[in-house]
């Protein structure tokens, strides 16, 4: 302001001598004019009808007095800036009412024309400066009011003492509290008494802050979940601080938390995926590794629940119009084994009736009006369901039920999870099917092969035995001495049919096999095998300890075939078997000096190759073969030490 300004002055003094001495001081000064007012209220009337640019007011007036006159003119013009009068004796109330708001004051009878001026213009400077720092401070709040409050980041502000000093909007709705509970307060008292609560893992929270605080660090970056409440909802965020370096919050900080749920879902999406192409691969490889039917489909069960968890799940399994529990996991109703096997008619569960009629899954996220009647087993405690029906070439042949005791547990798109697991069944019943007929028809194939070896052996070997002993009887008084010959030969004749009869048991008893070591065991039924036979074996064989049933049934099938092929092709007069087991692998072999043969002239399917081959495939094993014309064959069979000893 230069010196020429024109200033509209109000003085409100009702001391007549003291306003007559200020109207002198300014009368010579140009631009200046002045208004007199006795009282306050005087005074504040002419303010409101007339702009003044300065007050001179004094602290003694009839209707106020004190610094309660200062407080009522910056009460009604706080625009306005005020000099105050004040008496000799009244200097330390003129220091108050500066710091009440005041930009100046003077000390009556001290003051000159010059002093009173430039009192005056400073005064007015002073208060232009304070109103363009207050409209900044009031620009910069409602920007950071409008950027941090429509701002998406909850944002907290915190004091070097650790209270909150500001928040958002976010903080609000994220928290689900009012500002008024959290401004001011301690954020340690907080996190204790409002916050941490509203987590899932509240003890992981309030340990990684309070810590911070106590160490005066900051933490990385971390995530945190929101439990939903009656003024939030469930969402994850991330947490993040940073020191307050400068400004009125120096010392403090500044905790902002993003929110992330959207990216959490899609992680929880991706993470859901990976786990049903992981479960879904799991059954595919658990269908190859067996075809045991109550194997397969408690395999099928398990990997749903990785899925699809749920409080208990069956298969249903129809045949013709009535179906049963095949497998059960969980439930304590549903997994009794009082349910496995029970046949019911399928028309007497309309749920398991809707799916074989639609081939569709069903979804039911509410069971409490169902009878039991409508599922199948009984649903005590259970209040969703999940059914989809196993399909086979068009065919219904039975139902996935999964049950859980929450209403709403599982969601639409579970049911086509469920579906791909219910197509994945469908494989794996119908190649389990097969393969206990594919076992029935085998163990009939072998009943046959053993009646024609009873019929063929045995049975001949007792015709002759007993045609012998007729003609024994018929010798006995006339020629006793060929009696006696014939009855020795009905004797080996009997002990042949014997052994081969208990060897034929043995067949029918395959556990025997594996009850003795391959030693005795080669020793005691491959002798009977060529008891009527003129050929020679020879056993050399180191004691191998007792192998698991299924190495040491296949190893005696191998052995078994070979020395059937050399019975009846070779020719042979001694067949030597061998076994020795190495650091590297168990080698079982069989070699006889018949006419051998050219193997590359040999057909696959012969002599029982295919069926040595696949029983050796069958263990891990390597079966090898070599033989030339004139020269004897040998079968050698090598198994790893790793699969034996597995």
């Amino acid at each position: 302001m230069s010196v020429n300004e024109p200033m509209n002055i109000l003085l409100i003094e009702d001391n007549p001598g003291d306003a007559r001495l200020i109207q002198e001081m300014l009368r010579n000064v140009p631009g200046y004019q002045l208004t007199c007012a006795e009282t306050l209220e005087d005074g504040l009337a002419a303010a409101h009808e007339t702009a003044f640019d300065l007050a001179l007011i004094d602290l003694s007036l009839p209707d106020s007095s004190g610094l309660e006159t200062v407080h009522r003119l910056k009460e009604d013009l706080a625009h306005m800036p005020l000099v105050v009068l004040t008496g000799s004796h009244d200097e330390q109330l003129g220091i108050e009412a500066v710091q009440a708001g005041a930009q100046d004051y003077l000390i009556k009878g001290e003051v000159n024309g010059r002093g009173l001026q430039r009192s005056i213009q400073y005064a007015r400077e002073r208060h232009r400066g304070e109103e363009s720092v207050r409209r900044s401070e009031q620009a910069y709040r409602s920007l950071i009011d409008d950027v941090f409050n429509t701002s998406i980041v909850g944002v907290l502000i915190l004091d070097r003492e650790l209270r909150v000093g500001w928040m958002n909007e976010a903080v609000e709705k994220y928290f689900g509290v009012n500002r008024e509970e959290i401004l001011g307060e301690d954020s340690r008292v907080l996190i204790d008494s409002k916050l941490k609560c509203i987590f899932a893992d509240p003890d992981d929270y309030s340990a990684r802050l309070l810590r911070a605080y106590e160490d005066g660090d900051f933490p990385d970056r971390f995530e945190c979940h929101v439990t939903a409440g009656e003024q939030r909802e469930e969402r994850w965020l991330e947490h993040w601080s940073q020191p307050i370096r400068e400004g009125m919050y120096t010392g403090g900080r500044i905790e902002q938390y993003t929110d992330i749920t959207v990216r959490k879902y899609a992680e929880f999406a991706e993470i859901e995926q990976r786990l049903f192409a992981e479960a879904l691969r799991n059954t595919a490889e658990g269908l190859t590794s067996t075809l045991e039917m109550d194997v397969v489909l408690d395999r099928v069960l398990e990997n749903i629940h990785q899925v699809v968890p749920s409080d208990a799940a069956n298969i249903v399994l129809i045949e013709e119009d009535e179906f049963h529990v095949a497998r059960s996991r969980g439930g304590s109703r549903i997994a009794t084994q009082e349910l496995v096997g029970i046949r019911t008619s399928i028309h007497a569960v309309p749920i398991l009736d809707q799916m074989r009629q639609s081939r569709q899954p069903v979804v039911l996220g509410s069971l409490d009006t169902l009878t039991e009647a409508h599922t199948y087993p009984p649903i005590a405690h259970m209040r969703s369901y999940l059914g989809a029906p196993i399909t086979l070439q068009d065919e219904v042949i039975g139902f996935i039920n999964i049950f859980c005791q929450r209403p709403n547990c599982f969601e639409e798109n579970t049911a086509g999870r469920l579906k791909a697991f219910a197509a994945q069944a469908a494989i794996a019943i119908q190649n389990a099917r097969l393969y206990r007929r594919s076992k029935e028809l085998a163990a009939v194939q072998e009943r046959q092969r053993l009646a024609r070896e009873l019929h063929d052996s045995v049975s001949q070997t007792l015709f002759s035995a007993q045609t012998m002993a007729e003609a024994s009887l018929r010798q006995w008084t006339t020629h006793p001495t060929q009696a006696h010959a014939l009855l020795d030969e009905v004797y080996r004749l009997l002990a042949s049919a014997l052994t081969e009869m208990r060897v034929l048991l043995l067949e029918l008893r395959p556990a025997s096999l594996t009850q003795v070591g391959l030693k005795q065991l080669f020793e005691q039924y491959l002798q009977a095998t060529l008891a009527n036979q003129q050929i020679h074996i020879q056993f050399d064989i180191e004691d191998i300890p007792l192998l698991s049933g299924d190495i040491q049934i296949a190893l005696y099938r191998i052995v078994q075939e070979a020395i059937n092929n050399v019975v009846k092709h070779a020719g042979a007069t001694t067949i030597t078997v061998q076994a020795r087991q190495s650091e590297q692998a168990l080698i079982l072999s069989v070699r006889d000096d018949g006419r051998g043969f050219s193997t590359g002239d040999q057909r696959p399917t012969s002599l029982g190759l295919n069926i040595m081959r696949e029983r050796a495939d069958s263990i891990g094993a390597q079966l090898h073969i070599e033989s030339n014309a004139g020269q004897g064959t040998q079968v050698t069979v090598m198994l790893p030490v790793s699969i034996v000893r597995n």
